[in-house]
């Protein structure tokens, strides 16, 4: 059979879940967190000092339910509420012990994605690079939705011109 458009969208659609679970249950695993925590830790790891109303912008939540998520990891030792950038709001920061979570999940993460892409062969793996490079450009429509897209990625591999998302996104 020929691919077609709507077989490639079935099949990116069968990858997307399939990857989203194999994430979700590594970094469940590593962390022992609901999936909200898991986002709220490494979202709070690559922008210390945001505050509860931008962290529910980038994971997508109301306010008060990323208010609880706050609060399970502040009572977990995992999260601190500190001044705001602005003084009137609270800033999120991570503790000690939230960093090294957040270090451990990064790792699992990783790990998980390169015993996939490390099936691959060299070539299979230029040519799925090549499409990432052309898909993940068409998928945010703003900076909170490129936050969003990138809440569990490993900040430090994927910066600057690197970040299609964000380079898509505007910076």
């Amino acid at each position: 059979m020929a691919p077609t458009k709507e077989l490639t969208a079935n099949w990116l659609g069968a990858l997307a879940v399939g990857l989203g679970d194999l994430l979700d249950h590594s970094l469940r695993e590593e962390s022992g967190l609901d999936p909200a925590g898991v986002a709220a830790v490494l979202t709070v790891r690559a922008r210390p000092g945001q505050s509860v109303s931008d962290l529910a912008a980038t994971l997508a939540m109301t306010h008060s339910g990323c208010v609880r998520v706050v609060g399970r990891l502040v009572d977990s030792g995992l999260l601190l509420r500190g001044p705001g950038p602005d003084g009137r709001t609270r800033g999120l920061r991570l503790t000690e012990a939230g960093e090294d979570a957040g270090r451990r999940m990064l790792r699992a993460r990783r790990e998980a994605l390169e015993g996939v892409v490390g099936r691959l062969s060299p070539e299979e793996t230029g040519s799925l690079e090549r499409a990432l490079r052309a898909v993940l450009p068409h998928l945010p429509g703003d900076r909170t939705s490129a936050r969003r897209i990138c809440r569990l990625c490993e900040h430090a591999v994927c910066r600057g011109d690197d970040c299609v998302v964000s380079v898509a996104a505007g910076g």
